[in-house]
């Protein structure tokens, strides 16, 4: 999966840079216009795409109606933008998906598990950028808890789309320098990053 621009890996082509450009835009600045050569510059594409795109995207109601050649405004409440804005940064999903198969997959929790790659930062561009697991096992590990943390590693590969490598470490200290500075801690959930 590309984690750093997700929209355009499902859409790709004009449209959806131009889609990428109009979410980026109503994150930051829903209120205000946008004319059509400033989006054509943001999204990397011909004026004339542009108008194509804006027409299927007034039809459906994600702008405001707009003669050819006018600026665009965005329906700002639309539920489909707020849909594409979870979608254009998918850093705290991957969070809470982690997060969720923990919960669901280990038995104790882990003491500390972080994740660390650019699967993680968010610049994962390809299905061979990897998702790094970094975990600290509980005191009370039964046997099989390191095959529990392989499944849970394995199952998230499939639904991140990305490679998932799991390291184990002894200690929080040796956990932390693992995963760096830039890493996420995910358990014990309460303490930031």
């Amino acid at each position: 999966m590309n984690f750093r621009t997700p929209i355009t890996a499902l859409f790709p082509g004009a449209s959806g840079r131009i889609v990428t450009a109009l979410t980026a835009h109503q994150a930051t600045n829903t209120e205000e216009p946008l004319s059509p050569t400033d989006l054509a510059r943001d999204a990397s594409v011909a004026a004339t795409q542009v108008e194509a795109t804006l027409f299927r995207l007034g039809l459906l109601g994600l702008i405001e109606p707009r003669e050819r050649g006018g600026d665009v405004r965005l329906v700002a409440g639309h539920v489909v933008w707020k849909a594409l804005d979870g979608l254009a940064d998918l850093r705290q999903r991957v969070v809470e998906e982690v997060r969720e198969r923990a919960a669901a997959d280990l038995t104790p929790a882990p003491a500390r598990l972080t994740i660390a790659g650019p699967v993680a930062d968010g610049t994962a561009t390809h299905p061979a950028d990897v998702l790094e697991l970094i975990v600290v096992p509980p005191s009370t590990a039964p046997e099989n808890w390191s095959e529990q943390a392989d499944r849970m590693a394995a199952r998230l590969s499939r639904h991140l789309g990305n490679v998932v490598t799991l390291r184990t470490a002894a200690t929080d200290a040796d956990a932390a320098r693992f995963a760096g500075p830039e890493a996420s801690l995910i358990i014990p959930p309460d303490s930031a990053r």
